[in-house]
């Protein structure tokens, strides 16, 4: 801006100077006629004190031959201006002079295409650094104003940030204390009030998550005291008399051998979902055919299906291998077709399907049997989750079936789903990736 300034003033004077050189060009080679003397004398000062200036007229030996403060005449004067103006070239610079400015500006005067003189002219510039000054005055009002009113706003939406903020972090520290259920109220669609949607999400998962947890240790404890309950039972009554009939000794064994039987397949099933969960389970891949896996699964549960005059079957329409852990899906299948084999009223039918798709297989399991409610279908993968308690006790199942078999899949990056119906049967369809 200083320099826009100053070339401004340079123009302009630069300018004037040239309008008062064309107007004494034609009698600079008669000055030394007192008349015309006396006319370009007059010119000069009354021009000089229109623009404020200070004029001089000189020839081109540079010898002063007109002064506007009538000072300088018959001196000879040598800058660099008048030098450039001699050579015809015009110049004009600013100058400081202890503490003022002044502007210069020389200018050749042309008669007839000859340079006949200069004409130098000199103005106090202090104006132009006065102006710069009550600019830069204004803009630093305007700067502290801005700054002021920043720091308001800052203050106010550190204040507005802070406060969400700060609920955060209390909700947070409940939290530690293992109160899940706890929730921040924070408004708005900003990147707070999302971080705010995003803890309550979280500790809604938590609470659920402790929840389940609590239910677990609940249902593992109750589902261990069971058999001890029973073992106990059964051993008091044996300690009760001193002599029993072999016969009914032996019953009382075989039930205390059940029980055990029954606690060791709760232990190994809890131990494996342990081992999964933990990422301790490795799955040993190996090429296998689909359909002699489901056949081997069928063939060992077909004995059970017979007994219930249950019609058990296999639908393939062409062979399929991929990799697989072999023992470990024998295990979920064996879960799986064997609950609807167990939940399947007398002279029903199970179907077992393979159906083979572009970059996936499908097996899907379908039975005839009793059918799950539909508000007990999300929960049938929770471990120790039951439909029918009674039922469940009546069939001897330990309810980390259908979690195990869910576990397997999930490490073979497949997916399990469910449909059903109560009264009409159940439908579970397995997708594995083939590669």
């Amino acid at each position: 801006m200083v320099k826009s300034n100053v070339n401004e003033a340079q123009e302009n004077l630069l300018t004037f100077s040239t309008i008062v050189a064309n107007q004494v060009a034609p009698f600079i080679t008669n000055i030394d006629n007192e008349y015309t003397f006396k006319y370009v004398d007059d010119l000069v000062k009354q021009n000089s004190l229109e623009y404020g200036a200070r004029s001089l007229i000189l020839n081109n030996s540079k010898d002063v031959l007109v002064d506007s403060f009538d000072v300088l005449r018959g001196s000879l004067l040598e800058n660099r201006e008048i030098e450039d103006a001699v050579r015809g070239i015009k110049a004009s610079n600013i100058y400081l002079f202890q503490s003022d400015y002044l502007l210069y500006a020389a200018v050749p005067i042309i008669d007839r295409d000859n340079i006949v003189g200069t004409i130098f002219m000199s103005i106090d510039a202090n104006y132009i650094f006065e102006n710069i000054n009550r600019f830069m005055d204004k803009l630093f009002i305007i700067f502290s104003m801005a700054i002021i009113v920043s720091i308001f706003i800052s203050i106010l939406f550190a204040d507005i940030i802070s406060k969400p903020i700060e609920k955060l972090t209390d909700s947070v520290k409940t939290i530690t204390l293992g109160k899940y259920d706890t929730k921040v109220e924070i408004q708005g669609s900003d990147e707070i009030g999302e971080l705010g949607k995003a803890f309550n999400l979280m500790t809604t998962k938590l609470f659920q998550v402790e929840e389940r947890r609590k239910k677990f240790v609940s249902n593992v404890s109750h589902e261990l005291r069971t058999p001890m309950t029973s073992m106990k039972i059964v051993s008091d009554t044996l300690l009760s008399s001193p002599s029993w009939d072999e016969a009914i000794y032996r019953e009382f064994m075989q039930d205390i051998n059940s029980e055990i039987d029954r606690l060791n397949k709760i232990i190994d099933s809890l131990l494996y979902l342990v081992r999964v969960e933990k990422d301790e389970l490795e799955l040993d891949y190996s090429i296998t055919y689909v359909n002699y896996l489901l056949e081997w699964v069928i063939k060992t549960l077909n004995p059970i299906a017979l007994k219930k005059q249950i019609n058990l079957s296999l639908t393939a329409n062409n062979k399929i291998q991929i990799h697989l852990d072999q023992e470990k899906m024998q295990q979920c299948l064996l879960n799986i077709i064997g609950n609807a084999v167990k939940y399947t009223p007398e002279e029903g039918s199970v179907t077992v399907e393979l159906v083979d798709m572009r970059d996936l297989i499908i097996i899907k399991v379908t039975d005839t049997g009793i059918g799950i409610p539909e508000k007990d279908l999300p929960f049938i993968f929770d471990r120790f989750y039951r439909v029918d308690e009674a039922r469940a006790r009546k069939t001897g199942g330990t309810g980390l079936g259908l979690a195990i078999a869910q576990q397997i899949i999930q490490l073979h990056q497949g997916t399990i789903s469910v449909k059903s119906e109560l009264g009409s049967g159940t439908e579970v369809s397995i997708t594995l990736p083939k590669k």
